[in-house]
C-alpha cells in the first residue's frame, strides 16, 4: 500500500515537472516571437536614419553651392543654378577697356581665378580688352555664345569723347549681339576705376548707374572700396596713367569677386 502511495505521488511530482517546463517553453516561444519584429524595426530605423542623413548631406551639398551664389542678382542666380543642373559649363565673358589688365596681375586675371578655383570645370572665363571708346564694343567677337558677360563700358575712355547717349546705345547693341548668339545671355554691368580729381567724369559713371537700373541690368558698385575722388590717397590705388596698380587691380577685383562668390 505504501509503495502504491508512493508511485503515485511520483507520478503526480512528475506531471506537476512536465507542466512547469511546458509553461517556461511557451514563454521562451513568445520571447523569441518578438524578436523578429523588434529587429525588423530596428533596421526599418536604421535605414530612415540612413536616408535622411543622405538627405541632409544632399541638401548640405545644395546650400554650399547656393550660399556662394548668394550675392548674385536674382537672374545671374539663376543662369548659375541652370547651368549647373543641365551639368553645362556657364561661359563668362569679362569685357572692358585695357584697364582691366593693369596690374601684376589685372583685376580680370584675378577674378578668373578665383571664380575658377570655386566653381571648377562648371564655368569657363574668357578675357578681352578692348582699346577705344564704347563704340569698339562692336568689334568684340560674341559668336562664341557666352551666357554671361561682365561689362566694363569704357565709361572713362568716352570722357570728352563719347556722349551719354551713345553710351547707351553702344551697350544696347552689345547686349543684342550677345543675345543673337545666346537668347538667354545676360550682361552686368560695372563702372572704370575712379580717378583722382575727376569732374564730369562723376556725371558719367552716375548716368551709366542709372542706366542700369533703368534697363534692368545687374550691376556691381565698387567705387564704395576705393578712397573718394577728392581724397589723395585714391592715388595710392593708381599709376601716373590713372589706371590701377597692384592694389588698385586688388580693391577692383575683390569688390567683382564677392559678387561673384559669397563668403
Amino acid at each position: 500500500m505504501k509503495l502504491y502511495k508512493l508511485g503515485g505521488l511520483v507520478a503526480v511530482l512528475a506531471c506537476l515537472g512536465i507542466l512547469v517546463f511546458s509553461y517556461l517553453s511557451w514563454q521562451d516561444k513568445l520571447q523569441g516571437a518578438g524578436t523578429p519584429e523588434q529587429t525588423a524595426s530596428t533596421e526599418t530605423e536604421n535605414t530612415d536614419s540612413e536616408t535622411q542623413t543622405t538627405q541632409t548631406e544632399s541638401t548640405s551639398d545644395d546650400s554650399v553651392n547656393t550660399e556662394l551664389l548668394a550675392n548674385m542678382d536674382e537672374r545671374v542666380q539663376e543662369l548659375f543654378l541652370q547651368k549647373t543642373s543641365e551639368d553645362e559649363t556657364l561661359q563668362l565673358l569679362i569685357a572692358g577697356s585695357e584697364a582691366l589688365e593693369s596690374g601684376n596681375p589685372g583685376y580680370a586675371q584675378r577674378l578668373k581665378t578665383s571664380l575658377e578655383e570655386s566653381y571648377g570645370d562648371s564655368i569657363e572665363v574668357t578675357i578681352e580688352a578692348v582699346s577705344g571708346t564704347s563704340d569698339s564694343l562692336k568689334y568684340v567677337d560674341l559668336t562664341a555664345g557666352y551666357d554671361l558677360a561682365l561689362l566694363e563700358p569704357l565709361t572713362l575712355m568716352n570722357n570728352d569723347r563719347v556722349s551719354i547717349e551713345d553710351e547707351r546705345q553702344d551697350v544696347q547693341d552689345f547686349s543684342a549681339r550677345l543675345e543673337q548668339a545666346n537668347p538667354e545671355a545676360l550682361v552686368i554691368l560695372h563702372a572704370p576705376q575712379p580717378i583722382y580729381g575727376a569732374g564730369y567724369y562723376l556725371a558719367q559713371v552716375q548716368a551709366l548707374e542709372e542706366f542700369a537700373s533703368l534697363y534692368d541690368y545687374p550691376y556691381i558698385e565698387h567705387w564704395d572700396a576705393w578712397p573718394d575722388t577728392d581724397d589723395i590717397a585714391l592715388k595710392e590705388h593708381l599709376t601716373e596713367d590713372a589706371v590701377p596698380n597692384d592694389k588698385g587691380a586688388e580693391t577692383w577685383a575683390t569688390e567683382l569677386t564677392t559678387y561673384f562668390i559669397s563668403n
